[in-house]
């Protein structure tokens, strides 16, 4: 049984020039830990080389973006481009994205990878790698200084219901 190790992050630490070191580091510590023989990435749309892919050549191992590229997403549709809210998300068309990774994941050979994806992929993917026989591990890397917020300093909102009642 082949198995994969999930690793979701901020795709914000996948394109940091100088890399993150805390990204960097447990990276380095999965790969280390499971005894990756293979680096695969969401990096469609990241710069021309990721630190991520930057690590798999440091280690000399294989490294494959498993994500469509731009001319493949342009052929599935995607309501979120056409939807009123910018918030949507095409569930349907991240299904196909994940489906292609699981396919490429699974033709590639290995027997012990480590997929970099983003954090709305971790469950989604790690369930279809399992169906798929695949022994999979998740992991999230989400420091809590990523919004460099405090409680104290943190937009809030003021709901109505919160008031004082002026009727009263």
């Amino acid at each position: 049984m082949s198995k994969i190790c999930i690793f979701g992050a901020h795709h914000e630490f996948q394109e940091h020039s100088p890399t993150d070191y805390g990204f960097y580091k447990r990276l380095r510590e999965l790969i280390r830990d499971h005894a990756a023989d293979a680096v695969f990435e969401e990096a469609t749309g990241l710069p021309p080389k990721s630190c991520v892919e930057s690590v798999a050549d440091e280690l000399g191992l294989p490294w494959l973006n498993v994500d469509l590229t731009k001319e493949e997403r342009i052929q599935l549709p995607d309501s979120a481009l056409v939807g009123q809210q910018d918030t949507l998300q095409d569930l349907k068309m991240h299904t196909q994205r994940e489906n292609a990774w699981v396919r490429r994941i699974g033709e590639s050979g290995s027997l012990s990878g480590l997929l970099v994806c983003g954090l709305c992929h971790v469950i989604s993917v790690g369930e279809k790698l399992s169906a798929q026989g695949f022994k999979v591990e998740t992991h999230i890397y989400n420091p809590d200084n990523i919004y460099n917020w405090d409680w104290s300093s943190r937009p809030t909102i003021v709901r109505e219901d919160s008031l004082p009642d002026p009727f009263s």
